[in-house]
């Protein structure tokens, strides 16, 4: 169940990852993979966007048109931080990430595109 809180200014949601499966399906919702390259390129969630953390530049991300805007990491560590950034920048007021990243993800038992298996994600 996702959980909101207060943060720089605008609201931070952390959503579990059936129901950020559930609203990517929908079409709700816009997931954007915050990784390195090279983790995304060794396995992903189908859908996902890359935006490397370091390369973000919020001006710069499309217009989701009313869809949340969900971080996705590792294991979630890097997306609190870049949706602080996020939020402060003044461009979004509304931030949420999946909680515990790919990690989580597949440990929920869920699809992943990994197109070579020994560069899975662990």
């Amino acid at each position: 169940m996702a959980t909101s809180e207060t943060m720089a200014g605008g609201t931070f949601t952390r959503i579990g990852p059936k129901e950020c499966a559930d609203m990517l399906e929908a079409g709700s919702a816009v997931l954007l993979d915050i990784r390195e390259i090279h983790e995304f390129d060794a396995e992903r969630i189908p859908g996902a966007l890359l935006a490397p953390m370091q390369e973000i530049v919020p001006s710069t991300l499309p217009n989701q048109d009313g869809k949340m805007l969900i971080l996705q990491c590792r294991s979630g560590g890097r997306t609190a931080r870049a949706a602080a950034a996020l939020i402060s920048s003044g461009v979004f007021n509304e931030m949420a990430h999946l909680e515990g990243g790919i990690l989580a993800w597949k440990a929920d038992g869920l699809p992943t595109i990994c197109p070579d298996p020994s560069r899975a994600v662990t």
